[in-house]
């Protein structure tokens, strides 16, 4: 069971690795207790694997031919298996109960670590993986993501198997990244239930952090697709003394995030896309930049709603999915020359 930076535990099937689209794979999300449930997989099973959205590998059916007997089913843990507090299965901010289990401690070492991950990776400081932010945490050296903005050189040099190339690098890339799209920076701060399309309606809305921090409740109310969860989920995280330290500790260490600028209208105004596969000159970053800047929005899967789904090589069930709702499908040549 995996703890997440939101206290979630997340059961994950482990088996022998296996080649699924291109790569190697030993595990796989299991997601909730429902969905083991409803798969009934069971430790020492034997299982059909693929990868959803040609991405994240999971678990879609169990062999029950294939079981000898000495299977065993699982159960969620009563406590955390990092710090062993106690685990419960209500939201923290709605307290309603939901089929995610939660660990309750706030100072739980798991949720640490993988905040600091997804503030790193939202703001694509890429010299800083989760090995590196393990061993910071090890050594003393950052206790939360707004250290990273402080460290030198000089406290990286004595850091096993980093030359002196390595530690420039790494500050020389956090450096780089001080100042972050609005709408990124507020996925990264990891506030329950804000991703990233949700902050990015949030950073347009309101054009700078300045002015989304001051924000009464009643200024999300009013943004579209924002619903009180989320709205009081944000308040929530505003209202927690820790929360203003972090953002100060930010800003003192150079950090500033940009202002964000409204897309009024643009080619893909009021149109969603699915990406798949790889495109030949562009990344997804990239190619989702695009099709945000022209206001259009990007979706992670295929509905009769999506527009379009850009399509690269190797593309996979989404393309598939397209083809069997009529959703049309284009390449990176036929989107380029919409753009234009």
């Amino acid at each position: 069971v995996q703890v997440g930076r939101t206290g979630v535990l997340t059961p994950l099937a482990h088996f022998v690795p296996t080649l699924v689209a291109g790569s190697t794979v030993s595990k796989a999300t299991l997601h909730n207790i429902e969905q083991i449930e409803r798969l009934d997989v069971r430790v020492g099973d034997t299982v059909v694997i693929q990868k959803a959205g040609d991405v994240i590998p999971e678990v879609v059916e169990v062999l029950k031919n294939l079981r000898t007997g000495t299977e065993k089913k699982f159960a969620m843990p009563k406590k955390c298996p990092i710090c062993a507090a106690a685990v419960t299965t209500k939201d923290s901010v709605t307290k309603e109960k939901t089929v995610a289990y939660y660990c309750t401690n706030d100072d739980c070492p798991a949720k640490n670590t993988r905040s600091i991950i997804h503030f790193v990776h939202m703001l694509d400081i890429y010299e800083v993986g989760p090995k590196i932010v393990e061993k910071l945490q090890e050594e003393g050296l950052i206790s939360d993501a707004a250290d990273l903005f402080y460290l030198t050189e000089a406290d990286l040099a004595g850091l096993e198997r980093l030359g002196e190339k390595s530690a420039k690098n790494i500050v020389d890339a956090i450096a780089d990244k001080k100042h972050p799209p609005l709408d990124r920076f507020i996925t990264a701060l990891g506030i329950q239930h804000v991703g990233e399309e949700t902050a990015r309606d949030i950073a347009t809305h309101f054009g700078s952090f300045e002015k989304f921090w001051a924000a009464g409740a009643e200024a999300f109310d009013a943004i579209p697709n924002i619903g009180p969860a989320v709205t009081e989920s944000i308040m929530v995280y505003k209202a927690k003394p820790s929360s203003q330290v972090f953002i100060d500790k930010l800003f003192a260490g150079g950090v500033k995030p940009q202002t964000a600028k409204k897309v009024e209208k643009g080619v893909f105004s009021g149109q969603t896309f699915v990406l798949t596969g790889t495109l030949p000159t562009l990344s997804r970053d990239e190619a989702k930049k695009i099709i945000q800047n022209n206001g259009g929005k990007v979706s992670s899967s295929v509905s009769k709603a999506t527009s379009y789904v850009l399509a690269g090589e190797n593309p996979g069930s989404k393309y598939d999915e397209a083809e069997k709702l009529g959703v049309k499908i284009i390449d990176e040549v036929e989107f380029l020359k919409m753009v234009e």
